[in-house]
């Protein structure tokens, strides 16, 4: 039975990490961080399949990770959903790392509640769904801060060299389990009797990252650096876990100040490393989601670890007897259930998932609260099941249903707007060139450059994009146009309208799903001031590529010349044009036209 529910998790989790199309998910810092987590070491790795210049620094290399992925395209093939093997495998190895470290601890109910809880984490799980490195670097830090526990006395050190060359080799990040072996190795090393515990060793820590800071040391760059971050994951460009998380940051530190600390040698080490990587962090006086996402799957164990500890004192020292503290408390859990499951199956809005996570970590109280009350210990295993499903997976299956896909159409269209073999610089360029030979560079000196949109861009505008909140455009920067999409722009652009109608029109015949090709010749309706048909062919525009906030931004601005507030209002929300919006409700007219080439 314990291995058909564990199957059942672990089909679970590949359906809701693979069906994702690859968008990453804004509210969890995917989007900010997500060239910095993978894309390089998959870049060299795809360059030596094609046999193609990397166009990566050399410090950025990650030779493990490399040979990984090299051997995984070369078995599976180059594409995105192969890339995405190496992420959604880490994830089920966590899964069933936790249940493997509780199962004989706590018993087979809570290890597949465990399994689940990290399965369906709201946080954990959008990193799984795209190409990128947390996964694995959170499995290598669960797995490294297990083996530190092991009771042969060389286990902490062992752990410390093979963090030191996964931190080589696939991620700087697994850097933040080195304190917690470097910690545990050296308790072995003296006399029993010596041995600092639990709170002798947090104070410790503290009191070093203290006088650090005393004598001028930053706390930001002592966060970075314990936590294995460069300058590349400074906190002011990573969004708060507060913003997507929260219940899971308050429950790992109630864990930390309530938790069995100093009394199980297995589970020092995970202890340990959440210290070590959310010290420096309260101390700094920030939380980002990044780097502490890979702390998850070590913060679940721990979590449910001890709300599994029956016995144990977590918020009050009386026990509830009676039938009327259990009625009342069930009643509480069933409604928090109830509300949970509708609120979180009709948004997927931040604040919806800011509210699941505390209500979350207050269903779990309200669990062991009723347990200690006589509540029987199977009854809560199956309550927390329920919350958990009830919380979790409708967030998850509503970022599935309504993901758009913006990453995946935007490597599609690169391929409608350029000619084959044409290569592409810039920094998001080795994400779009995924699934096909093109050379990509970070460098911006080749002919196609991605760059972010600003008031004056230097060369022929062919596209413009909104990778990760970001507003960017693909630039022809030097030569002379070659493909019938270029040829069609740059016709534009010297004012030979009708000739570019023309190549347009051949374009679009033989390539119907061009969204940049009906909101260009859109864009030149409008010029001859044919409003009608440029409708048209903006909504053909919106039919490949339903969030096109340029498509969307056009049409508010005709529906503002009309007339037809409500309908701009629609389309501007929907172009995210949020500044424009006061122009409705003010009546002052459409807005121009001019600059939109």
């Amino acid at each position: 039975m314990a291995g058909l529910a564990l199957a059942l998790v672990i089909c679970l989790t590949i359906l809701l990490s693979g069906k994702s199309t690859g968008d990453p998910d804004l509210q969890t810092g995917v989007a900010a961080v997500y060239p910095e987590t993978g894309t390089w070491p998959f870049a060299q790795a795809r360059a030596d399949f094609y046999q193609l210049d990397a166009g990566v620094p050399a410090s950025a290399d990650a030779p493990i990770l490399t040979s990984m992925v090299r051997v995984t395209l070369h078995f599976f093939g180059d594409g995105f959903d192969s890339l995405k093997i190496l992420s959604v495998t880490s994830l089920l190895g966590c899964v069933l790392l936790v249940a493997f470290a509780l199962v004989r601890r706590r018993g087979e109910a809570v290890a597949i509640l465990a399994a689940l809880v990290v399965a369906l984490q709201p946080t954990l799980l959008p990193w799984a769904s795209v190409p990128n490195t947390v996964p694995l670097a959170a499995l290598s830090v669960l797995a490294l801060a297990w083996l530190a526990g092991a009771r042969w006395k060389p286990a902490p050190w062992l752990a410390l060299f093979l963090c030191g060359l996964l931190q080589w080799g696939i991620s700087p990040l697994i850097l933040v389990v080195a304190p917690a072996c470097w910690i545990e190795g050296a308790r072995r090393s003296i006399p029993r009797q010596l041995r600092p515990e639990g709170w002798v060793l947090t104070f410790l820590a503290a009191a070093i990252l203290l006088s650090l800071r005393q004598i001028g040391a930053d706390s930001i760059s002592l966060a970075t650096g314990l936590t294995g971050s460069t300058d590349l994951y400074r906190s002011a460009a990573v969004p708060s876990i507060f913003g997507s998380d929260p219940g899971w940051l308050l429950t790992v530190i109630a864990v930390l100040i309530a938790g069995p600390r100093g009394r199980d040698a297995r589970f020092r080490p995970l202890r340990m490393t959440l210290v070590a990587g959310l010290l420096p962090w309260i101390l700094a006086g920030t939380f980002p989601v990044f780097p502490l996402v890979v702390l998850i799957p070590v913060g679940v164990l721990l979590t449910i670890d001890l709300l599994a500890a029956r016995g144990r004192t977590v918020v009050a020292t009386a026990t509830l007897n009676g039938v009327g503290p259990r009625v009342a408390l069930s009643l509480f859990v069933v409604t928090s259930l109830l509300v949970a499951s509708i609120a979180s199956s009709v948004s997927a809005d931040s604040q919806v998932r800011i509210a699941m996570s505390m209500g979350l970590s207050v269903v779990g109280l309200a669990i062991v609260l009723a347990i200690r009350s006589g509540l029987n210990r199977s009854q809560g295993v199956w309550l927390a099941v329920a919350a958990t499903v009830a919380f979790c997976l409708p967030l998850n299956l509503h970022r599935i249903a309504h993901e758009q896909g913006h990453w995946q159409r935007s490597r599609e269209g690169l391929e409608r707007l350029l000619p084959p073999g044409a290569a592409v610089g810039g920094r998001w360029a080795h994400g779009l060139v995924g699934g096909s030979g093109r050379r990509a560079t970070v460098e911006v000196d080749t002919d196609h450059v991605i760059l972010p949109f600003e008031e004056e861009i230097d060369g022929l505008i062919l596209e413009h994009y909104s990778l990760f909140g970001d507003h960017q455009v693909l630039v022809r920067r030097s030569g002379v146009p070659s493909g019938t999409f270029e040829v069609a722009c740059a016709l534009q652009e010297s004012g030979m309208r009708s000739e570019a109608r023309s190549d347009l029109a051949l374009l679009l015949r033989s390539d119907p799903a061009c969204s940049a090709a009906w909101e260009r010749f859109a864009l030149l309706l409008l010029e001859d001031g044919i409003e009608d048909l440029a409708a048209e062919c903006l909504f053909f525009s919106l039919q490949g590529d339903p969030d096109r906030a340029s498509c969307h931004s056009l049409l508010a601005q005709l529906y503002i010349k009309q007339g037809k507030e409500r309908e701009a209002l629609h389309h501007l929300l929907r172009s995210r044009d949020h500044a424009s919006t006061a122009g409705i409700l003010s009546r002052e007219g459409a807005l121009s036209l001019e600059g939109r080439r």
